[in-house]
């Protein structure tokens, strides 16, 4: 069955029908398009691993891929290629690092692409998926596929400050609005 075939059968539904199988479709679209990490290396990837066990036991997963995240501590370049120090946090069902997770230690991301150190700031969130290459001066450490790094919350406190009125920042920016935490 092709794409003509199928959308002239969805065509022909009743029209009740036609809006709850388009519906389903666009939530579909949706829902499949916000994971940060490819869907390629998400099905490659170790599922439910924990960053304990891979901190513990580094050479079992030695040569296989894992998603991990936390927040950057530092950026530098070494041997030509970029190191990510990340501290490690857990993933929600987006893959995004959870706020108020406890952190179990850190690791390390070498990276063949240039990392901008204004980019990746300390405190910014980051998932990773990479390929476990083993233990190194006593931190895992990760050779990156795929690097995601999230909005910086300073370009929402700019976004607030250009929407609200200037005697209105101070209401509606940090401290008082923090949309960063589940607080409200």
């Amino acid at each position: 069955m092709g794409l003509k075939s199928f959308l002239v059968t969805i065509y022909r539904l009743p029209s009740d029908m036609f809006k709850r199988v388009w519906l389903l479709l666009s939530i579909l679209v949706f829902i499949w398009g916000c994971a940060p990490i490819s869907q390629a290396l998400v099905r490659q990837s170790e599922p439910d691993v924990r960053f304990r066990a891979l901190k513990e036991n580094p050479g079992l997963y030695q040569g296989k891929t894992v998603i991990l995240g936390g927040e950057v501590v530092s950026v530098t370049l070494k041997d030509g290629n970029s190191v990510l120090l990340v501290a490690q946090k857990a993933l929600d069902s987006r893959q995004r690092p959870v706020d108020d997770a406890r952190e179990d230690g850190f690791f390390q991301v070498v990276s063949l692409c240039w990392l901008d150190p204004d980019a990746y700031i300390p405190r910014r969130k980051v998932t990773v998926a990479g390929v476990v290459l083993g233990d190194r001066k006593g931190l895992l450490t990760l050779q990156a596929q795929e690097i995601y790094l999230w909005e910086d919350p300073r370009q929402l406190d700019d976004f607030l400050r250009e929407w609200f009125e200037p005697e209105l920042h101070d209401w509606f920016t940090r401290p008082y609005f923090d949309p960063w935490k589940a607080s409200w």
